[in-house]
């Protein structure tokens, strides 16, 4: 009987942990924030035109046309098609030596001004779909059998990029997207998800990776935000839940000076001054962010100072690198308008070859140079900016008194 006791006492101690940690588990997630650092193009070119040379494989002609494209419109890039590239260069006697050689390259480029040639292939574009079925008990030993039917899509390739400016080649970048979906039902096999939708999710993941290598973008990373009930802790957490990051900066600035007038030490005190650092950080005043980070490691508590501290001065120096790529890019000339080519009887003109840059057509001719933004958009820009830790305080009231001289 005692043995059959202390089994019990056993099995109701290991159900108690297990609950325990799952609980543990679920609070920790719960208090995961999301932390965005700013990364610069991982080509780092430096132009404002783009060129599509011929995609090769399975998908790759729906890839640029449906993805690549648009995204690159969007960025505000001037586009030229396939179709169009390769009547400039029969026009101007290139053959497809082009594509690869520098000289050839160089000499396109005078004519295109700023801009990269793009080469997409696909090597795998390939749907599948699998019928499963998983197995559990209870704890009266009944199984249920639930029946899975899974659709996954692949899809794998490389991008080549040429730099028209340089006539530099660049090395071949790879991408791969692999993306499932399932449904699953205990009475019967259920219907497969379709391989449509399961597409388009792989696509995006491929576009998203190719927007990197040419377009700013945020490496996001999930930061411990302690919510403590004592020194109004648990409050700031809740705004930053709900998106408001200035309202939750200023809170934990004052639950900070709150907790050292209580002269609170054990756990709340250092980990008022972590969350203090974290919502500098996401602010961009990264210089008080590392005084009050130094704070909170003065003292036990707040253990997770030492990884939000790095990736803090890694948003610093990435926020640096994107700030100075940005100012080189404005030098770069807007792209000009390319002339109408001549069909080969020297007849009428056919019409320009160039795509617009922005997503909705022009209602009027394209100019030279793209229309300044007006002071609300460009307000609205600067402030997102701020809002993403992109500029620092300090900028955002110096550019935004630059741009309120235009009223």
């Amino acid at each position: 009987m005692r043995r059959f006791w202390l089994v019990v006492l056993f099995l109701c101690s290991a159900v108690a942990i297990a609950t325990s940690a799952q609980f543990i588990r679920i609070v920790t997630e719960n208090k995961k924030v999301p932390f965005p650092i700013p990364r610069a193009p991982e080509l780092g070119l430096m132009i404002k035109r783009i060129a599509f040379g011929q995609a090769t494989g399975a998908c790759a002609s729906e890839l640029v046309d449906r993805m690549i494209m648009p995204d690159f419109r969007q960025n505000r890039v001037s586009v030229i098609e396939r179709e169009a590239l390769a009547q400039i260069m029969a026009e101007h006697n290139f053959n497809q030596s082009a594509y690869a050689d520098p000289a050839s390259a160089a000499q396109l480029g005078k004519i295109l001004g700023p801009s990269a040639l793009v080469i997409v292939n696909v090597d795998n574009c390939n749907p599948e779909q699998q019928p499963l079925y998983e197995d559990s008990k209870n704890f009266n030993g009944v199984v249920t059998r639930t029946f899975i039917s899974k659709t996954r899509f692949s899809l794998e390739g490389s991008i080549r990029v040429t730099d028209l400016t340089t006539g530099e080649v660049l090395q071949t970048q790879s991408f791969e997207s692999k993306q499932e979906k399932q449904n699953a039902a205990t009475n019967g096999q259920p219907e497969f998800p379709p391989v449509d939708e399961v597409k388009d999710l792989a696509m995006r993941g491929a576009q998203s990776q190719i927007h990197n290598m040419f377009f700013p973008w945020f490496e996001m990373k999930q930061e411990v935000f302690y919510d403590d009930k004592e020194c109004g802790l648990k409050e700031a957490f809740e705004l930053f839940k709900r998106g408001d990051h200035d309202g939750a900066f200023a809170m934990t600035q004052t639950n900070l000076e709150q907790c050292k007038g209580e002269h609170k030490k054990e756990k709340t005190l250092p980990r008022a001054y972590y969350d203090a650092g974290l919502a500098a950080c996401i602010q961009g005043d990264y210089d008080k962010a590392k005084d009050l980070f130094n704070s909170a490691m003065q003292e036990k508590g707040a253990e997770a100072t030492a990884t939000a501290s790095a990736d803090c001065i890694r948003a610093q120096r990435s926020g640096a690198q994107l700030k100075d790529y940005q100012a080189r890019l404005d030098k770069v000339p807007s792209p000009q308008p390319l002339a109408p080519t001549v069909n080969n009887s020297g007849a009428s003109p056919q019409p320009p070859i160039i795509q617009p840059s922005t997503i909705q057509p022009p209602t009027a001719p394209i100019a030279s140079a793209p229309t300044k933004p007006s002071v609300e958009v460009r307000l609205k820009q600067l402030d997102d900016l701020r809002k993403k830790g992109l500029i620092s305080q300090k900028d955002y009231d110096t550019k935004k008194a630059e741009i309120l001289k235009d009223l």
